[in-house]
């Protein structure tokens, strides 16, 4: 299998150049384009109940699509579901943590379960679970807004709405930027204080300040609207 990242990091697209009996397993809707050799098998992934249990938690979709390539050559286009960039990693018998929403697509061998946040994953605001992925094969993951990789040995500080992925060989905790006040007045949320060795995945943009952003606009024109009909 062939592939090409195009029109990074703005708005990428995945191109993959697939020969016969080679497959790729894709988050639903992550489909762009794709010739007619490529068939695509649409299925609940671990299991009924581990699927609703991913796409409850994780954000992840219910359900995933295999793509495979029967005979000759096929070519698939694939992206993500937001505005940001996309990135490969080549798992050799290996684990990479995901945030939620951050699965794109991945080859068939991998395994994708939900990762238990606790408590801590809770008060970040970021849902209870994570997706641990494992095994061996292509992973592809997006973010929302362009990705910087931080190789942390020791401590490392990051607003959790700008987590990406992780290592597993990092642990975490949860804490406040400063004391209450600042967490309720700076504009800035609670952090994850990472420690440990391994690399970490980072995202430009926050999804919750983006939403912020936009529902301030929104309550903004609502009130121009209503004001004017007066």
């Amino acid at each position: 299998m062939k592939f090409e990242i195009l029109a990074k990091p703005d708005f990428p697209i995945l191109k993959l150049d697939l020969n016969a009996g080679e497959s790729i397993r894709a988050e639903s809707g992550a489909m762009v384009a794709m010739s007619p050799q490529v068939k695509m098998e649409t299925k609940a992934q671990g299991g009924i109940f581990a699927s609703a249990k991913r796409a409850l938690f994780s954000g992840e979709s219910f359900f995933q699509n295999t793509f495979t390539v029967e005979s000759g050559n096929g070519e698939l286009f694939l992206t993500s579901a937001t505005q940001g960039d996309l990135e490969h990693r080549t798992l050799k018998n290996e684990e990479l943590i995901l945030s939620r929403g951050a699965y794109v697509a991945g080859g068939t061998d991998l395994v994708i379960d939900s990762k238990w946040g606790g408590f801590k994953g809770f008060f970040a605001g970021e849902g209870l679970f994570f997706l641990k992925v494992s095994g061996t094969g292509d992973l592809f993951f997006s973010s929302f807004g362009a990705i910087h990789t931080v190789d942390v040995d020791g401590m490392y500080i990051v607003d959790t709405g700008h987590i990406v992925a992780f290592e597993p060989s990092l642990d975490y905790h949860i804490d406040k930027v400063g004391g209450l006040k600042s967490l309720f007045l700076s504009g800035e949320g609670l952090v994850a204080k990472f420690s440990g060795k391994g690399r970490l995945y980072l995202q430009t943009r926050n999804q919750n300040s983006f939403a912020s952003w936009a529902n301030t606009w929104r309550r903004v024109q609502r009130s121009t609207s209503v004001g004017g009909g007066d």
